[in-house]
């Protein structure tokens, strides 16, 4: 994610459309202040959505777990091709 540029909360409200759209065709992303205090952040939703599904796999510690043993196991080149794995 790049830098977040920081917008007040009356310039979000008067430039809200231009904003959306900068979003969404430029991947950029806004942290909206009130009396310079960040109090919002406004993000695309394949953003948002990206940022969830993280904190889910995150939040499952055998997945975790599970990835951390691939790794390890990548590092030492215990690897199987899909071809190994998936034989007819």
């Amino acid at each position: 994610m790049n830098f977040l540029e920081t917008i007040p909360t009356s310039k979000a409200k008067a430039h809200f459309s231009e904003l959306l759209k900068r979003i969404k065709e430029h991947h950029e992303s806004f942290a909206i202040t009130r009396r310079g205090k960040i109090e919002g952040v406004l993000i695309s939703i394949e953003e948002y959505e990206s940022l969830i599904e993280t904190l889910e796999i995150l939040s499952d510690r055998e997945l975790v777990e599970s990835i951390n043993r691939g790794l390890k196991d990548e590092k030492k080149g215990r690897l199987h091709s899909q071809e190994d794995v998936f034989q007819d």
